[in-house]
């Protein structure tokens, strides 16, 4: 006979293993585009296990996408907050009919098994949705930063001071989702020799807050 422990542990993986497959039918989707300014088009999709792509485009260049991956912490607080805002009650609209200056187009898309929902809006009045779109901002922003200092360690160098203190302010000021996802490009910066004490000392600072915050770990 198995013992209860041996039990309790496939029971356990059993479940890990499908939750991940209900998760994985999950899609989030959100993407901002710009009428003017430097700056497109920029979002993201996901899966329900944090898995998916980052895309921006710069006016008249060709569009960059990216890999991402965010950790269970992260995913599951997206999914609350989609499922606090009740997002696939179409009764309820989350379009503001307020006549509010051009904030740019944003599109939120949600998906799990047979049911989803699209909504397109400059402004919302609903708070969750605030909230929402807070998320996929930092994280746009965040992926986006983080792909400017690993362009910045090969071709420019004497930019990575300016990177490194940027993203101290933006720890902060909390607008980072996921900070451990610098982890790679600031121990490869701590590690390069040729570079500047100065910007080593602060990418080893930076990478010490980030080992020590909460989101680090599942």
């Amino acid at each position: 006979m198995l013992r209860p422990r041996i039990i309790q542990t496939c029971i356990l993986i059993f479940g890990c293993l499908l939750a991940r497959g209900i998760h994985a039918q999950e899609r989030f989707f959100w993407k901002k585009d710009n009428s003017r300014g430097f700056i497109e088009s920029y979002g993201v999709e996901l899966n329900g296990n944090g898995v998916g792509q980052f895309q921006f485009k710069k006016r008249d260049e060709n569009e960059i996408k990216l890999p991402v991956a965010l950790r269970a912490t992260a995913i599951e607080t997206l999914r609350g907050l989609f499922q606090r805002a009740e997002f696939l009650d179409e009764s309820k609209d989350f379009v503001s009919q307020r006549k509010v200056a051009d904030m740019g187009t944003k599109t939120v898309r949600f998906e799990t098994g047979s049911r989803q929902r699209q909504v397109v809006y400059n402004y919302t009045e609903d708070r969750t949705l605030q909230e929402i779109t807070t998320f996929f901002e930092n994280l746009c922003q965040q992926e986006r930063a983080l792909f400017e200092m690993d362009l910045a360690l090969k071709y420019d160098r004497l930019g990575i001071p300016k990177k490194l203190d940027e993203l101290d302010s933006n720890l902060r000021a909390k607008r980072i989702v996921a900070p451990e996802r610098f982890a790679p490009v600031l121990e490869k910066i701590y590690s390069d020799q040729t570079l500047m004490n100065l910007a080593r000392k602060e990418a080893k600072k930076l990478l010490c807050r980030i080992e020590k915050m909460n989101t680090f770990s599942n």
